[in-house]
């Protein structure tokens, strides 16, 4: 499906019938990941919703203790969703003809640069923390079926890195070496029509890698809060115990819930594009 609707998205001859119907196609690719916690992240909210995590808080014992993952998400993830809902009604009651003020997080986190300045380190600081919570939590679970990613995705970061171990070692020296409090991602970047190719990357404190036009697949939590009540000091215990949690089917629809997003918009501005040049 994803490579059809990419060749149609590129495609310059269609008219107005044939993109209603990639359009429509695109929304039920999209719609099919209904119900992932990320999903809330396309649409404007008026005010974002702290979502449950997609297992107990005992789920993923022994590798993340029960303590710590209950204080992390009702505690740290709870508390940047209420400020950044804070800072996105003050923009909005301030600038209510600013159209990104009322844009989905993503899209805001995607232009950050353009956020007015007194509200722009707030929404990076929040915006960020709750986006780059609800990936964390959706790329883990108890009991993964696999400890490695397979078809296109394990194809890809085997042509990247040369093979799945490489990656891995890789990603663990980048949460070794990362200092203080930040993430370390698995991303796509978000360029063009069929998205480009896979980075590892870090970001400091709560920044999200949509601001650098990348695309978050997988992300490993490193500030001391994510680990420090079982684990201490010890990061590198954290990080080993981390990877048997990892839930390669989720990075997958993750991966596909981005495409299908970014199709979706492509599409759509096709479509207003072709409606604007029909009615003058």
């Amino acid at each position: 499906l994803y490579p059809l609707l990419q060749c149609l998205a590129m495609s310059s001859s269609l008219g107005l019938a044939e993109l209603s119907v990639c359009c429509i196609i695109a929304v039920l690719a999209h719609t099919s990941l209904a119900g992932k916690a990320y999903d809330q992240l396309a649409g404007a909210q008026k005010k974002y919703n702290l979502p449950d995590l997609p297992y107990a808080y005992d789920g993923l014992e022994p590798h993340v203790d029960t303590a710590t993952l209950r204080v992390h998400h009702l505690g740290h993830h709870k508390a940047y969703t209420n400020k950044m809902n804070a800072a996105l009604e003050e923009w909005r009651a301030q600038e209510p003809h600013n159209e990104l003020a009322f844009a989905p997080i993503v899209e805001i986190l995607e232009q950050v640069s353009r956020v007015p300045r007194q509200w722009r380190q707030p929404l990076i600081n929040n915006g960020g923390g709750y986006v780059n919570h609800i990936i964390y939590w959706s790329t883990m679970c108890p009991a993964p079926s696999s400890a490695t990613p397979t078809g296109s995705l394990l194809v890809d970061i085997e042509n990247t890195f040369g093979s799945f171990s490489v990656f891995r070692e890789r990603f663990t020296e980048e949460a070794g070496t990362l200092f203080g409090s930040g993430y370390v991602w698995l991303c796509e970047e978000a360029e063009g029509e069929g998205g480009g190719g896979l980075v590892i990357t870090t970001t400091p404190n709560q920044d999200s890698p949509l601001s650098q036009g990348l695309h978050p697949l997988l992300v490993l939590d490193v500030w001391e809060h994510a680990y420090y009540l079982k684990h201490k000091n010890l990061r590198p215990n954290y990080v080993s115990e981390w990877w048997k949690v990892v839930c390669w089917e989720e990075v997958d629809a993750l991966r596909k819930f981005w495409k299908s997003l970014t199709l979706s918009r492509i599409l759509n501005e096709k479509l207003f594009e072709i409606k604007k040049h029909t009615q003058t």
